[in-house]
């Protein structure tokens, strides 16, 4: 609980003490929160915005409510808390399988696509003559045809890559890659997400 002196709103007492909660281990993930009623009599303050506290826990990501059953503690939130404190959160490790070919095609199709951008802003800046124009146009047309026969091979042998990684981290886990990322929030959240 917090001092009778305190300036924050009302509603925000509640969800900073929760959040204390989760952030000392009292409240674990899953563990479910008193109704709205009860808490309003716990704090001392009006059901409506023992209401709002719960509704800003859920907007946090904090909580989940399940219909019928109440709002629990989302199995996500200590991360989530130390994410709001400004704590780095450690990246899990990521299991890689070396193949250096694999590292050098992909390394040789990017440099191409930085060439084909530069010679395109070299182009877009204008000031070239008409001749230095056409082989810039010439030159990126070749890199163009280049790019495109490398990408079809490079995305077969990724996918490849990830399938190999999947096999080796087993049939329980799946790979994380950079592209992974989690689907939007629904506005009102009634299951937890993972």
């Amino acid at each position: 609980m917090h001092p009778a002196d305190d300036k924050r709103v009302l509603f925000q007492r509640v969800v900073d003490d929760i959040v204390d909660q989760i952030r000392t281990g009292t409240l674990q993930p899953d563990d479910v929160l008193p109704t709205a009623r009860k808490m309003a009599e716990q704090y001392g303050i009006a059901s409506m915005t023992a209401q709002r506290a719960l509704r800003e826990l859920q907007t946090l990501g904090l909580t989940y409510g399940v219909v019928g059953r109440g709002t629990f503690v989302h199995p996500q939130a200590p991360e989530r808390v130390r994410i709001l404190d400004g704590e780095p959160v450690p990246e899990p490790p990521r299991k890689t399988i070396p193949d250096p070919d694999l590292d050098a095609r992909l390394a040789r199709y990017l440099l191409k696509r930085d060439e084909m951008t530069a010679k395109t802003i070299a182009l877009i800046e204008g000031g070239p003559d008409k001749t230095t124009r056409d082989r810039l146009l010439a030159e990126l047309a070749e890199l163009h045809a280049e790019l495109d026969a490398m990408a079809q091979p490079l995305r077969d042998e990724i996918a490849q890559y990830h399938a190999r990684l999947a096999t080796a981290a087993g049939p329980d886990t799946e790979p994380t890659t950079a592209t992974t990322t989690e689907p939007p929030r629904p506005r009102r959240a009634r299951q937890p997400r993972s």
